[in-house]
């Protein structure tokens, strides 16, 4: 062995791999052509890059000089390697991504170089230059001739848009790929057009994309409003992904499936599961002992240079870790790390290594190619491997410390990561090293040159050229009841006041009988749509509420203080459509764009929040079986259950009940109307037969901004147009209203203490409204000589706030207005607020008037719909009065040099991607929107999100929150940049280039 080879051994030794074995791997070889003995040594693709680069899941396309494509003659350390793109990238280009052809001569990639390379190509017989500047698909050639005699072709030439992550298609149908070129999605709400930004303001949106062999044709098949990375076609024809859900408190990236025309997406694995992101993943051998699982690695969203550890995921048997596809399999069980020693699939050390860009050979082996480095440290300046490192170094490493104490610690976890290929066997643990790079370089991304059974085209979904001709739609789901064991509609939502008088369940159970339900209990469908049992007039849901997103812009500033304080991107409103006693709701929705729903009570409040986006194509007839529903097993609303129409149900509408059908589908068919979405909630029980005795319909339910039956219920205030609510325009005059016959103030007469609540229309420091801030952030809590109390998180002192009057960081997918207490007191009902929350803001004193009767109708609506949106400040960030405007004058490339090292220097260390499964509330995650990974691009946009006012530089966000002292969100003593430092000077410098001269 090696020196080198000692050196990983002893690491081993150290627990790293217990049965770590360095030798070459295999036994076969491989020709000059590159074709592939079985079981034996395979010829390599992967990516040189350099290890400095900024990666982490929320990057979707980072890039840095020095990358290429590289291929090795045999997946052995002593193999030849060759560079395929010198020539083109010069030294200064980069290379992602590369897949291979299902014959195994092809290799389809991104590369980027810079338009000022003096690299070429032939286009249709004229010579162009090779670089465009951007990220563009090639594909080197290889069929028939040796390894290195292929040829290189360009498949996108954009100067504008970045292509990646491409993979083969089958059938010779092309490709599919992530793009932020967003093909369809440029439109957006209101009409608009623009490049959309990712949820963090940062990067323009990856979707997927398709197009034929020829780089034509080029289709948006994904509609998200943060990235979709890392297509693969799956051995049935469909395509797998890494989708980043970023909806309110849930950021993560989980795996989903769509057919190659956009049809037919749905979650495949993740949503709920341990681990935050799961990137890369790979349909395991198809033929062999594995069939069925999937292999991905897991990570979190920044902190771990896009590796952690290898996760094995039963997609089979499990579609989340804790959600079995039967009885007879494990309750738990959907994934397991399956390397000797378990790698930390979080931020921090990880003392065995990371690993990233998993590939699994469909050879009969079980073997998987791997990226892979070890766990390195600086000891005073020193490299050394973590197995060296004393126990009490380790637990330092592994402390939450502050800033300065890391900082002082000669121990260092700031080692770049030299990823190498590897070969790892699961069976007995053996990880043999295949390509070492040189220093300051990783490898990453191998892929064998071997050959593949090519998928079968799954059959295109049946579309409506109708609707598809109208750009829609329809959405049809069998039953909101059908959901799963996390209960996310039913019970656990619900509050004691939610019971009607004789109620004591709001919804009916009974026992499941479908041997592939997993639930003991499911809900009652017979009792619930029977109009003649209690339980009919028991059940919760009302109405559907359809929004759509309005993604923030590229290029523009003052974003974040639009949005406001608040983890939810602006919506819209695009109506409402009744759900049916069986809780089915069939309704027209516009295709292609990003869609939410929300399950509605009888007062007009969302019983739970949406934390994805719904996308369908044009002439898409999607159906689910419930809200939530489980993925396995057959549909409550189904059989008998769907069958069985009871005879209180008027004979008009029964009569016509077709098998199989829901009561949403035999409305809708009988009133094609019916499918139109309303502008306001109005509620009507069109199913009991009132004419039998003992037989009531539920109660009805109408409330619009104007034109109410009580005229005394309208809005003497601004109503909202086109679904847009805006807090300025439409929320704060209801606190300012004068009503009554002496004028007074309906909330202002009480609430204008700056000191308890203050709902004047004052203007705050940050630019917003005083009103908005007391209503959305807590207030400090305060120690027994009156400090505020801290807590250290992530190395820095974080001030501890108390619940806020409306909690936009609800758990569990609950409904905002319902689990906020300024909700709660709206409404005079304890619904699904904290107990803290009705401890800092208890109800109104005895002399003060009940405020459940404060505002009417329609003004009780309108905050309603503001709060269950997220309590955006603006949701149309480009009205006249909003702070967000056109970038103008401030320079990008001086923001790179001038202002980003200061950035790094003083910001990146707290302002991080942090992860939640939107499963509770996790305080480090809440309100830290000025993200930062390193990345010039993705940095400059969030940038200009916190600067409004260029002309006064002092004045904005940027440089007034962290030139005081406590930082905002930081109990620290210090301010990150006091005024008159030279990184303030920098920042205030560039801000005023930007003020238009006269």
């Amino acid at each position: 062995m090696t020196k080198k080879h000692d050196t990983l051994g002893r690491l081993g030794a150290a627990g790293l791999f217990a049965s770590l074995l360095l030798a070459g791997c295999g036994s076969g070889s491989s020709s000059d052509t590159g074709t592939v003995t079985v079981q034996g040594d395979v010829a390599l693709a992967y990516t040189k890059r350099v290890n400095t680069i900024g990666q982490n899941p929320t990057n979707g396309s980072p890039s840095a000089a020095g990358g290429d494509l590289m291929v090795r003659e045999k997946s052995s350390p002593s193999a030849v390697e060759h560079n395929l793109t010198a020539g083109i990238t010069q030294g200064n280009g980069d290379a992602s991504d590369p897949e291979v052809s299902y014959d195994g001569t092809k290799i389809v990639f991104a590369l980027k170089c810079p338009a000022t390379n003096t690299s070429t190509i032939v286009v249709a017989g004229a010579t162009v230059p090779a670089c465009t500047g951007r990220w563009n698909l090639w594909e080197y050639d290889f069929t028939g001739r040796p390894l290195t005699g292929g040829s290189l072709r360009r498949l996108t030439h954009s100067t504008q848009d970045d292509d990646v992550d491409p993979a083969y298609l089958p059938g010779g149908r092309g490709y599919v790929f992530a793009s932020n070129r967003q093909t369809t999605t440029k439109t957006q709400a209101l009409g608009q057009t623009y490049y959309a930004l990712d949820e963090y303001e940062r990067e323009r949106v990856l979707n997927l994309h398709t197009m034929d062999k020829d780089g034509a044709a080029i289709t948006q098949i994904s509609v998200n409003q943060s990235h979709d990375r890392n297509p693969v076609v799956l051995s049935d024809g469909n395509i797998m992904f890494s989708r980043w859900e970023h909806v309110g408190e849930r950021n993560r990236f989980a795996i989903f499936t769509v057919k190659p025309d956009g049809t037919n997406m749905f979650v495949k694995y993740g949503a709920h599961s341990p681990g935050n992101s799961f990137l890369h993943p790979r349909e395991m051998d198809p033929a062999g002992a594995d069939k069925g699982f999937v292999l991905s690695s897991l990570m979190s969203l920044s902190g771990t240079r896009e590796g952690g550890s290898l996760m094995k995921i039963d997609a089979a048997n499990y579609s989340e870790q804790n959600t079995p596809a039967s009885r007879s399999v494990p309750a738990q069980g959907g994934q397991k790390s399956i390397t000797p020693q378990a790698l930390n699939d979080g931020r921090g050390l990880s003392r065995f290594g990371r690993i990233t860009t998993p590939y699994p050979l469909w050879d009969g082996t079980g073997r998987i190619l791997t990226s892979y480095v070890p766990c390195q440290v600086t000891k005073n300046g020193v490299v050394t491997a973590c197995a060296n490192l004393s126990s009490d170094e380790v637990a330092r490493l592994e402390s939450d410390r502050t800033m300065a104490e890391e900082a002082a610690d000669p121990v260092q976890d700031d080692v770049p990561p030299s990823y190498g290929v590897y070969m790892f066997n699961p069976a007995d643990g053996s990880f043999l090293p295949v390509a070492t790079p040189a220093a300051g370089f990783m490898y990453t991304d191998a892929v064998p040159l071997q050959k593949r059974t090519e998928p079968n085209t799954p059959p295109p979904a049946e579309l409506d050229a109708a609707l598809a001709a109208r750009g829609k739609a329809i959405l049809s789901v069998r039953s909101v009841y059908d959901t799963d064991g996390l209960d996310r509609m039913g019970d656990s939502v619900l509050a004691a006041a939610d019971l009607p008088t004789g109620c004591t369940t709001g919804i009916a159970k009974t026992a499941a009988t479908d041997a592939s339900d997993t639930r003991a209990q499911i809900a009652d469908l017979s009792k619930i749509k029977d109009p003649a049992d209690p339980a009919y007039h028991c059940a919760p849901a009302r109405m559907i509420r359809a929004v759509r997103a309005v993604a923030p812009q590229a290029g523009t500033m003052g974003m974040r203080e639009a949005i406001g304080e608040t983890e939810f991107e602006p919506q819209q409103i695009l109506g409402y459509a009744p759900i049916e006693p069986d809780g089915s709701f069939k309704l027209e929705v516009p295709a292609d764009v990003p869609l939410a729903l929300a399950v509605i009570d009888a007062k007009g409040r969302a019983l739970q929040t949406h934390l994805n986006w719904i996308q369908v194509r044009p002439g898409e007839l999607r159906t689910c079986d419930g809200c939530h529903s489980p993925r396995r097993g057959a549909a409550i609303n189904a059989g008998a259950t769907v069958n069985n129409m009871p005879a209180s149900l008027r004979a008009a509408l029964a009569s016509q009940h077709q098998s199989g059908e829901t009561m949403a589908s035999l409305r809708t068919r009988l009133d094609a109307a019916a499918l139109q979405l309303q502008a306001d909630m109005a509620y009507a029980d069109i199913w009991a037969d009132t004419t039998r005795p003992g037989i009531t319909a539920r109660a009805p339910m109408s409330v619009r901004y104007t034109g109410n039956a009580n005229a005394a219920d309208d809005l003497a205030t601004p109503a909202p147009v086109d679904g847009i609510i805006n807090y300025p325009d439409h929320i704060q005059p209801l606190w300012t209203r004068s009503r009554g016959a002496g004028g007074a103030a309906t909330c202002t007469n009480c609430h204008a203490d700056p000191a308890r609540l203050d709902l004047r229309a004052n203007v705050a420091g940050t630019g917003r409204l005083v009103s908005y801030e007391e209503l959305l952030v807590g207030d400090p809590l305060l120690d027994a000589a009156g400090q505020p109390v801290t807590r250290i998180e992530e190395g820095v002192p974080v001030i501890v706030r108390g619940a806020a009057l409306v909690d936009t960081m609800v758990g569990g997918a609950n409904g905002i207005t319902r689990s906020s207490r300024l909700g709660e007191i709206l409404y005079g009902e304890n619904l699904k607020a904290s107990a803290e929350s009705r401890t800092l803001h208890p109800n109104p004193p005895g002399s003060a008037p009940n405020h459940a009767t404060l505002l009417n109708a329609a003004e009780l609506r309108l905050v309603t719909e503001w709060m269950d949106l997220g309590g955006q400040y603006f949701n149309n960030v480009s009205a006249s009065n909003s702070p967000v405007r056109q970038v103008t004058q401030l320079s990008e490339a001086t923001f790179t040099t001038a202002v980003l090292p200061v950035l790094r220097q003083s910001c990146v260390g707290c302002h991080q991607p942090r992860g939640s499964s939107g499963a509770g509330s996790p305080a480090s995650f809440q309100r830290n929107r000025f993200i930062l990974t390193g990345d010039a691009e993705g940095d400059y946009n969030v940038t200009l999100t916190m600067i409004s006012n260029t002309c006064q530089p002092a004045s904005n966000a940027l440089l007034a929150r962290p030139s005081t002292a406590p930082h905002p969100q930081a109990g620290s003593g210090a301010a990150p940049l006091p005024a008159g430092s030279a990184g303030y000077t920098a920042i205030s410098t560039w801000i005023q280039r930007g003020c238009p001269t006269p």
